[in-house]
């Protein structure tokens, strides 16, 4: 009886942990009030759409959780009281019963909570642009997408993915961004957003782009496949102190980088501290932004989270910028 009590105990520890800590302490926080006015009217009309079925999904969930706490708290109580007294050990059985009924409704009812919470995200990606929607699973080719990035001289062992905004750019590229964890030898080397943008031009060269933060490590900077990869330093100061190009042909790293786009990249980095790397190569533009885990549903507090939804605002909006700008610069690359 003891070896059970201990087994529920470890179990309620792991569904607090899943469904109530984990969604809350897994995006990396932002300055809010750094965010763009535009972010602040999408967010108010996002807010004045009709969400009433997650609402009544979320206060069941919320009923469920105090429903549980109170038979897990009955079971151990009669536990501890039948175990010094010598009474019948049965009498624990009941609550556990009820807290076991309560965890199954818990589960059935998170799972279509989770359905809810897909579509209210699909509205908001919508709301940013209509050219995008939103599903919560992976897209297709994204390992191999991620692997031909050359981001790290690792070799994977598993990438896991999750939480896919697809669509196309108002230059009608192909455009996907996925949460996505990255592990080499049981050991998690990327954790955040990865994207890809597919171009109806080809960029002859590889050219890499990370944040400062990112230099503790070389093969972050250099890549697997990429040896040949030169520092350049650009003709802007302020980007030269928080971000740093590599890149296996100077003139065309330039042409991709114009003083209009080393401004942008500086300013995202110095406002919003997200650390970053941008790939530019072949017919394709790769993204990852390292901020953990994005759109993890919880039904703790606030329904929508400003935060997450500012976060996922700004990254969107940021590729979308640097492509429309890698647009203009691309005149003389080939079809």
């Amino acid at each position: 009886m003891i070896f059970l009590e201990i087994l529920v105990v470890v179990m309620v520890g792991f569904l607090v942990y899943k469904f109530i800590l984990m969604p809350n302490f897994s995006t990396k926080k932002v300055d809010i009030t750094q965010a763009p006015r535009e972010f602040e009217e999408l967010y108010n009309k996002f807010n004045e759409l009709d969400f009433l079925d997650i609402t009544i999904s979320k206060k069941r969930l919320m009923l469920f959780s105090i429903i549980g706490l109170i038979c897990f708290m009955a079971f151990l109580f009669t536990f501890i009281f039948t175990y010094l007294n010598s009474f019948n050990m049965a009498f624990a059985i009941i609550p556990l019963i009820a807290l076991a009924i309560t965890v199954i409704l818990f589960l059935l009812e998170f799972k279509k909570f989770k359905v809810k919470y897909s579509d209210v995200i699909k509205r908001f990606i919508q709301l940013i642009d209509p050219n995008l929607t939103y599903n919560n699973t992976s897209y297709v080719d994204e390992e191999n997408y991620y692997q031909t990035a050359c981001f790290d001289n690792l070799q994977l062992s598993s990438l896991t993915t999750k939480d896919t905004i697809s669509g196309v750019t108002k230059d009608n590229y192909k455009f996907y961004a996925s949460n996505i964890s990255a592990t080499s030898t049981d050991e998690n080397v990327f954790n955040g957003i990865f994207s890809t943008v597919i171009l109806d031009k080809t960029i002859p060269s590889y050219t890499k782009i990370n944040t400062e933060n990112l230099e503790y490590n070389t093969t972050y900077a250099l890549g697997t496949t990429n040896s040949l990869l030169k520092y350049i330093e650009m003709d802007n100061a302020d980007f030269n102190k928080v971000l740093h190009v590599y890149s296996n042909d100077r003139i065309n790293a330039t042409e991709i980088l114009t003083s209009d786009m080393l401004d942008y990249l500086a300013e995202f980095y110095n406002k919003y501290h997200v650390n970053f790397q941008l790939v530019f190569t072949g017919n394709y533009v790769y993204s990852r932004f390292y901020i953990n885990q994005l759109f993890t549903p919880s039904f703790i507090g606030n329904l929508f989270n400003k935060n997450n939804f500012a976060l996922c605002y700004i990254i969107i909006t940021f590729i979308l910028d640097v492509i429309d700008k890698l647009s203009n610069n691309m005149s003389n690359f080939e079809e």
